[in-house]
């Protein structure tokens, strides 16, 4: 690239139409052999549709998740495996087969408190999530980042509480989201009957606030005379525990029905 070369107005035209067209401000240096800088100055002023940034986001998640890109990824947790001295008992085939097999069984990406084996994902691929890419899928979202719908229609704050609305629809006992406690503006995660809430209580002994806010809602169920099912996330990860957390519920309902 020759920085001190002089572009005619027809040049730079190409980059403007190229950014019309969608491409990033890197597919044009690319293409034209240009600066960085150059490839902002001569298209200052245009605006991508959400189409095209999008068009852009599939291209960059395309090439994540290229076979080149894999190899790379795969190469890379082999060195390292060497530089640490890491001893190999299960293969990398092995390990990216357990994500494979876990995602046609289940239909999604396992989340890494779902394997017992998080250390030696992180050793031998760098992080959990690399080693989502080099099995070939996208990264999971963060817990607590999107809502979720449930089996049954209900929209949940994360995906654990999902799990735990998907449970209570398949053993068929009824239940309602973001119950009211009393006229406060707190809300418990279900209600079963009209005398059980139940809590998943995710962020329990990592935030202060949060731990106030549980000492709150115990006490508030005291208050209105609410038994109180508390759900961490050792029941759920590695191993759902709900069948025997919640096997009063669970035989509750089947007598009553």
């Amino acid at each position: 690239m020759n920085n001190k070369r002089r572009y005619s107005y027809k040049f730079k035209l190409r980059a403007k139409n190229l950014r019309k067209q969608g491409f990033t401000h890197r597919e044009i240096v690319k293409k034209l052999n240009i600066s960085l800088g150059s490839a902002h100055l001569w298209t200052k002023g245009i605006l991508l549709t959400p189409k095209q940034k999008l068009a852009i986001k599939e291209r960059a998640i395309k090439s994540a998740f290229s076979p080149e890109r894999r190899t790379k990824l795969i190469r890379l947790a082999k060195k390292r495996s060497k530089i640490y001295g890491f001893k190999e008992k299960y293969t990398h085939e092995d390990l990216l087969n357990k994500i494979i097999n876990f995602y046609k069984e289940n239909r999604r990406i396992p989340l890494k408190k779902e394997f017992n084996m998080y250390r030696e994902y992180k050793a031998r691929f760098g992080s959990w999530n690399n080693a989502i890419k080099t099995a070939g899928f996208k990264t999971n979202p963060l817990l607590f980042a999107y809502k979720f719908k449930a089996t049954d229609g209900h929209s949940c704050d994360s995906f654990t509480e999902k799990i735990i609305d998907d449970w209570l629809y398949k053993n068929g006992i009824e239940h309602k989201r973001n119950f009211s406690y009393g006229k406060t503006k707190m809300t418990a995660d279900f209600l079963i009957s009209t005398n059980i809430a139940m809590e998943f209580f995710g962020l329990a002994g990592v935030q202060k606030t949060y731990d106030k806010i549980i000492k709150t809602k115990r006490g508030l169920c005291k208050k209105l005379g609410l038994e109180l099912i508390e759900i961490y996330p050792k029941d759920i990860f590695p191993k759902n525990n709900l069948s025997q957390l919640l096997a009063s519920v669970k035989s509750t309902f089947s007598t009553s029905n």
